[in-house]
């Protein structure tokens, strides 16, 4: 573990996703509690998983066609400009539930073009002896995302509202894009 967290540019990719995953779960928790506050109705809270799920249902299996097309590493730096962006309009319109259920479709859709272009740089990242090693690491990642980003999503909840978790989850996708930036490693 020590040897590959070594490697800078694993590094930069690894420490990317964390933080990225980890905003995008605080915001996973935050937009249905939020939709139950604003409403107290348990079906516009279920059409708000709706609106997140169905994206990832849809392009989950094709993502990875287009992704394979592009450079692994712009577009990672790219999918995380374009979710930190596009989460702006709710600070703008927080109360118009179409626009919070329009959010949560898009940042579904975009994620799903960051899972396949993570997984197909991680090769060029390390040496093949070290890649079952690398992948475990991303799998604790993701955990560590999971366990970590619905705290920060009830914190920010309860402390800051929506503004807060949306402030937090752009900034988390603008430094793993910052981050990005420095891996050296491009696409063959």
């Amino acid at each position: 573990m020590k040897l590959l967290l070594g490697n800078r540019d694993f590094s930069l990719l690894w420490w990317s996703a964390l933080i990225s995953m980890t905003g995008d779960w605080a915001l996973r928790i935050a937009l249905p509690v939020y939709v139950y506050e604003t409403t107290g109705s348990t079906l516009a809270t279920g059409l708000m998983f709706m609106a997140g799920t169905l994206p990832r249902i849809l392009l989950g299996s094709v993502a990875g066609i287009f992704v394979d097309r592009w450079d692994y590493r712009r577009t990672l730096i790219a999918a995380n400009l374009l979710l930190g962006s596009s989460l702006l309009p709710l600070l703008l319109v927080e109360s118009w539930l179409p626009l919070v259920y329009l959010v949560a479709a898009v940042q579904a859709a975009l994620a799903q073009l960051v899972g396949p272009a993570e997984n197909a740089i991680l090769p060029k990242l390390v040496p093949e002896a070290q890649l079952a090693s690398a992948n475990a690491l991303n799998a604790l990642n993701n955990n560590l995302a999971r366990l970590v980003g619905p705290a920060l999503g009830g914190l920010g909840m309860g402390l800051f509202g929506l503004s807060g978790v949306v402030l937090l989850d752009a900034a988390s996708f603008g430094t793993a894009a910052f981050l990005l930036a420095f891996v050296d490693q491009l696409h063959p």
